[in-house]
């Protein structure tokens, strides 16, 4: 039986580590990031984060709340019932 995961983490650097996660055959059953961030000239168009685009590619439901601090990132995660929740620069205060 596979080990029920959560990752947290947003920018390049945690993306070898959420692949090392799914390499190792631990089930991600939710991948938590930073919400997408306006780019171009006039701010009009949303960057996903590199996060947020290799779990989309693997099939991984992904999260991106504004913030922690209102429950809405709770209920999610206790729907999710993870037996363990790894961050690799998620880039807020937990």
């Amino acid at each position: 039986m596979s080990l029920r995961v959560v990752f947290m983490g947003t920018p390049d650097f945690a993306v070898p580590c959420l692949e090392r996660i799914i390499r190792e055959g631990y089930t991600v059953s939710g991948v938590f990031t930073q919400p997408d961030k306006p780019v171009g000239r006039h701010h009009n168009k949303l960057q996903p984060t590199p996060v947020k685009e290799r779990a989309r590619a693997r099939g991984i439901p992904v999260y991106q709340p504004e913030t922690l601090r209102d429950g809405t990132a709770l209920t999610i995660l206790q729907e999710l019932a993870p037996e363990l929740i790894v961050v690799a620069a998620y880039g807020r205060l937990l």
